[in-house]
């Protein structure tokens, strides 16, 4: 089965063609992954992929659905550069991020404190 299906996806800001016509196809289980120069295209895609824009042309699934905002809980997405406040410890970011996702503070702060646990990541 495959995880991300790209199709014919375009995608413009104004006059500038961030996409052009991407297909791609990513089996489950498989490892794909992006290169190119900044303003090839690369995060637009996958902020394509992760529902958080629309593409202008083509379609996209995942897991054989079309990208929404259910199919955003199917997979995961870790950007260069994390986006929150820089002074927030690792411990707030998942809670916050927990919270984002409807677990109230309480119970966020329990399954990260298990989890980093878990992970050999609490210290």
């Amino acid at each position: 089965m495959e995880a991300i299906a790209v199709e014919h996806v375009t995608k413009r800001f104004d006059t500038v063609v961030a996409v052009s016509d991407l297909s791609l196809h990513v089996e489950q289980g498989g490892v794909f992954g992006l290169l190119g120069p900044n303003g090839a295209g690369k995060t637009t895609s996958l902020r394509m992929i992760m529902h958080i824009l629309a593409p202008d042309e083509g379609a996209i699934r995942v897991f054989g659905q079309p990208a929404s905002d259910r199919t955003q809980d199917l997979i995961g997405y870790l950007p260069e550069e994390r986006g929150l406040y820089a002074r927030m410890k690792v411990r707030e970011v998942l809670v916050f991020l927990a919270a984002l996702k409807g677990l109230s503070e309480a119970e966020a702060s329990v399954r990260v404190h298990e989890w980093l646990e878990r992970l050999g990541l609490a210290a």
